[in-house]
């Protein structure tokens, strides 16, 4: 896959999402400290909910023009504490009326995102933070990347990223924009893949898959890893722990075997690290298969 088939999406616009707690306060945090390094502009966004009257289809105009009034003094105010915090005042701020999911997916189209960066609370594993329903449809449903910023999780430079693959083609297309994401910091990108045992073939898989990335992506701190565990979450949780990982890169597709780290049925099996974020990018089917 020559370099110049790919269509680089340097991160220029951050979409934060907010409901003005402090979850999603610490996620602004996290979004501002990321867009002084990537030079980029943030849009602070908060999608609010109007009451109806008597009749269901009529919304009293002077209580939406209240509430409208109020969220964009909310949104003044965490601006204003970015300035003071950071020195950093790059932030435009918008509220809309609706469904949170479907405002935000309107604002990726119309303001162009390249990134958006939300807060999750109570997440004491990968799979919790993706339980929550808002979330997980961003997630889903958004063609920019999404990067989940736990509330305990603070802002690090990052040394060194995880990315887990299972040599889809367009895995390629994630890693290439998660280069670009990385470069203002110089991170080592591991990428690694779980096996259930041990395999040649996976060997000729990595191998294949390494070269592929060496040669067409242009960044030269990568280290490749392939890792045997029967158990998904635990295997990896161990090789965040030893190697020193900030964030956790996947990219999201039907029927991937990563697929697993958002099944609600494994949420009391993990034992991952509640401050690592993790950064979800939404693979698009491309010519050829994944490699299942």
């Amino acid at each position: 896959m020559p370099t110049q088939e790919m269509k680089v999406f340097p991160i220029r616009k951050i979409l934060v999402p907010t409901d003005f707690s402090d979850t999603s306060r610490n996620a602004l945090h996290y979004a501002v400290q990321m867009a002084l390094r990537q030079k980029a502009n943030i849009v602070l966004f908060h999608a609010a909910h109007v009451p109806a009257v008597a009749n269901e289809e009529i919304l009293l105009q002077s209580t939406r023009n209240s509430v409208e009034s109020e969220a964009m003094n909310h949104l003044e105010a965490l601006k204003l504490d970015m300035v003071r915090e950071f020195g950093f005042d790059g932030i435009e701020m918008i509220t809309s009326f609706g469904f949170a999911v479907d405002e935000i997916n309107t604002l990726v189209k119309e303001q162009s995102i390249d990134l958006i960066v939300m807060g999750t609370r109570g997440a004491s594993g990968l799979s919790e933070i993706l339980i929550g329903s808002n979330t997980a449809e961003v997630i889903e449903h958004c063609v920019c990347p999404v990067l989940v910023v736990p509330e305990n999780a603070r802002f690090r430079i990052p040394e060194a990223v995880a990315f887990a693959t299972n040599y889809a083609d367009n895995d390629f297309q994630s890693l290439y924009l998660l280069t670009e994401m990385m470069k203002p910091f110089g991170a080592r990108i591991a990428i690694l893949h779980i096996e259930n045992r041990e395999e040649k073939t996976e060997v000729r898989f990595m191998d294949w898959f390494k070269g592929q990335v060496q040669t067409n992506i242009p960044y030269s701190n990568f280290s490749f890893h392939l890792i045997q565990g029967s158990n998904l979450e635990e295997t990896l949780n161990d090789f965040v722990m030893n190697n020193g990982i900030s964030i956790v890169a996947v990219a999201m597709r039907k029927r991937s075997f990563f697929d697993k780290l958002t099944n609600r049925s494994f949420t009391k099996k993990m034992v991952y690290h509640s401050d690592i974020p993790l950064l979800a990018f939404h693979a698009k089917t491309i010519n050829s298969n994944p490699l299942f």
